[in-house]
């Protein structure tokens, strides 16, 4: 997803159709960017990642 999100957004296409079929680059990339930041969300949901401790002897 964030490979595709990368190449849609360095090299972006218009929005065109085709045989009756609509395809809307921006809406796809939007809907890349909402599925990244869902991700992101869940994942800082479960901070910390690092915890810190300290050991004795």
């Amino acid at each position: 997803t964030l490979a595709r999100l990368a190449e849609i957004t360095a090299k972006p296409k218009p929005t065109y159709q085709i045989d009756g079929q609509l395809v809307a680059w921006g809406d796809y990339h939007a809907q890349l960017q909402r599925i990244v930041d869902w991700c992101n969300e869940k994942l800082y949901g479960e901070m910390p990642l690092e915890e810190r401790s300290q050991g004795y002897s």
